[in-house]
């Protein structure tokens, strides 16, 4: 049975592009899965893997602060020095991580909208995914820092510009073009419909974060039954999580990585919403139809 093609080129409103998402992300599920399966999955588990050698490490430097090694005043100093590291090797593989993520879902979608549902390979998207990867990550590290900085400035710019630049990525596969110019195009599509976009924004990280919440359900369980156990034999709140808690919370953090398909899908359904909606694409090509008809 072959699958009804999904119509991306359409101006939807706020109900319908949350429609479209979860009907896409439901019709493609199965190829979807197995190519973020084949792509992406081994990058996330050594994303997962990053973050519980991080957490852990973070445990052990709270557990040196508070016994404190009085001999040494400056020691805490060497601790935290240790850590930028670490903190580094994890933002490093997370960024890297999730520009698969976004090469393969992207990749996924252009050649959905270009062959049909069934007029390509899991081969096709990883070609998509070599051939973006790079830029993606460069623009994914820039996009981070342009957001982080207007946060550090103050927090209004930095809502402001990732409102603004929720469908840069899109822009740069779908229509091959460089950041700079994606940047600049994505903020002018937004431009006039920031509110909305906001909306779809706020809307959509309740979405995950209820989902997420549900997923850490049985980690944040064994976290506090760890928390208690250590505040009853310490009389005090000790930091000194179990081995099984960290792999929980590997495998809990390894699936809410897999959220991010949801805003991912939702970002290439606003943008040819917008671009509908702003430039009229589709209307042109009918009017150039009829002209060339006459």
């Amino acid at each position: 049975m072959t699958n009804s093609n999904i119509n991306f080129k359409q101006e939807r409103d706020f109900g319908d592009l949350f429609n479209a998402t979860f009907s896409f992300i439901s019709q493609e599920f199965k190829r979807l899965a197995t190519a973020i399966l084949y792509f992406v999955f081994p990058f996330f588990i050594v994303s997962a893997i990053a973050m519980t050698i991080y957490s852990v490490k973070m445990q052990e430097m709270s557990q040196a602060m508070m016994q404190g090694d009085k001999s040494d005043p400056f020691a805490i100093f060497s601790i935290l020095g240790s850590m930028m590291g670490y903190v580094a090797a994890t933002m490093l593989i997370s960024f890297v991580a999730t520009s698969v993520l976004m090469c393969t879902v992207f990749g996924y979608i252009k050649l959905y909208i270009q062959k049909g549902p069934e007029g390509f390979t899991i081969n096709d998207v990883w070609l998509e995914v070599t051939r973006y990867f790079w830029k993606a990550l460069i623009a994914t590290i820039i996009v981070g820092i342009v957001v982080l900085v207007g946060v550090i400035c103050c927090v209004i710019p930095g809502i402001y510009l990732g409102v603004a630049l929720f469908i840069v990525f899109p822009i740069m596969i779908f229509e091959e073009k460089n950041f700079g110019t994606s940047f600049s195009r994505s903020m002018k599509l937004i431009n006039t419909n920031w509110w909305l976009t906001f909306g779809i924004l706020i809307v959509t990280g309740i979405i995950i974060y209820v989902l997420a919440i549900f997923v850490s359900i049985p980690s944040v369980i064994l976290g506090f039954k760890s928390l208690f156990a250590n505040i009853k034999q310490n009389q005090m709140p000790v930091i000194d999580f179990s081995i099984g808690f960290y792999i929980l919370s590997a495998i809990t953090n390894l699936i809410n990585n897999l959220f991010i398909v949801i805003p991912l899908v939702m970002s290439a359904f606003v943008y040819y919403s917008f671009v509908e909606k702003v430039e009229k694409p589709s209307l042109m090509d009918k009017i150039g139809q009829i002209r060339d008809n006459e």
